[in-house]
């Protein structure tokens, strides 16, 4: 495996530093407060009432948000680790913003074989997916399901899929050799997390265990051998 571009993109960085800079306002604001309520003078206890648990509940979900992110890092540091397996004639491009997107794609895979986008999920619990209808909760002791957020897993990284070959197609005479192929860019999504619990039904894109990752790559065929210029 030749690795192109290793880790997190910038857009991960900024938003990750961004959340750390809210903790340490809300903790100092925290902080404030508890001083505030200390005083025993109007309107000072008054202010610390108010402002204590605000800034604290503000600070617990902006302490999970920075959880999460690392989290999402971790993951796709696992999915770099395994991929490293595959011979030196596939290419690794990892955390990169591909216009007109905003957001990053998790590792895009280019091989003789074929363009593989693959989006990387740390979420726990219960995830049930239907074609491109996902929900995830997680069951309480006394059996209440709890629900949480998850989107579209699929969607995005078709989306991310997409968007990739928009941007091949675009620039197809600096990367090719003669005629344009049929680009098919496969879509990969892989669920990191060992506690995960898996419901997939009629799923629109290949939803595989990281240990299978390199193996589907490699049995993967293509009508045409991608074959780039070389600079």
């Amino acid at each position: 495996m030749r690795i192109l571009k290793k880790g997190a993109s910038i857009y991960a960085w900024k938003n990750i530093q961004l959340i750390k800079s809210r903790i340490f306002i809300f903790s100092i604001l925290f902080i404030i407060s508890i001083i505030l309520f200390v005083m025993y003078r109007f309107p000072y206890i008054t202010i610390g009432l108010i402002m204590m648990p605000i800034s604290y509940v503000l600070g617990i979900y902006t302490y999970k948000k920075y959880i999460e992110w690392n989290s999402g890092i971790g993951s796709e540091n696992l999915i770099t680790k395994e991929l490293e397996n595959l011979d030196d004639s596939y290419y690794l491009i990892s955390g990169v913003v591909v216009p007109p997107n905003r957001g990053d794609t998790d590792h895009i895979v280019i091989g003789r074989n074929g363009i593989f986008v693959i989006e990387s999920k740390n979420y726990g619990g219960r995830i049930e997916c239907n074609s491109d209808k996902w929900s995830r909760y997680k069951v309480g002791r006394g059996g209440k399901r709890y629900e949480l957020t998850i989107g579209s897993p699929s969607n995005q990284v078709k989306r991310n899929a997409k968007v990739l070959k928009d941007f091949i197609l675009e620039h197809s005479d600096e990367i090719f050799k003669s005629k344009v192929p049929h680009i098919w860019v496969h879509t990969i999504l892989i669920f990191t997390n060992p506690n995960v619990e898996l419901s997939i039904k009629n799923p629109t894109v290949d939803i595989i265990p990281i240990e299978k990752l390199c193996d589907f790559i490699k049995k993967q065929k293509s009508e045409h051998s991608l074959m780039m210029k070389k600079h």
